[in-house]
């Protein structure tokens, strides 16, 4: 009798143990699945940096480009007109108003 109650309560607790097996097993799988989906979106935040980064490289370029015309132009005096419309700024360049349309509208924007 003893034998008989210890038997079946092992068979209870083996029972349990294949049951608690399962449940972990589904458990990572789903994890498991979870960790795949997240390496996809890792993946495109990846990729999309990568864009960002060379989008943000070739505005740089394009800005350092339009920044050294701008400053040619300075140099080679045009739009300077001689002294009117131009201001000398603290690092002693003249610069004419790049705004200007003629000399009835300098130093004052257009706005569309």
């Amino acid at each position: 009798m003893k034998q008989e109650s210890e038997l079946e309560r092992l068979e209870h607790f083996v029972s349990s143990l294949i049951a608690r097996y399962n449940d972990l097993q589904k458990v990572n799988e789903g994890l498991t699945q979870d960790v795949y989906e997240r390496d996809g979106i890792i993946e495109e935040l990846r990729e999309n940096v990568a864009l960002l980064e060379s989008e943000r490289t070739e505005i740089g370029n394009r800005v350092s480009g339009m920044i050294l015309e701008i400053e040619e132009w300075e140099k080679s005096g045009a739009g300077s007109g001689g002294s009117s419309g131009a201001a000398d700024n603290s690092e002693g360049r003249i610069q004419g108003n790049l705004f200007s349309v003629g000399t009835g509208t300098q130093g004052e924007v257009e706005n569309d």
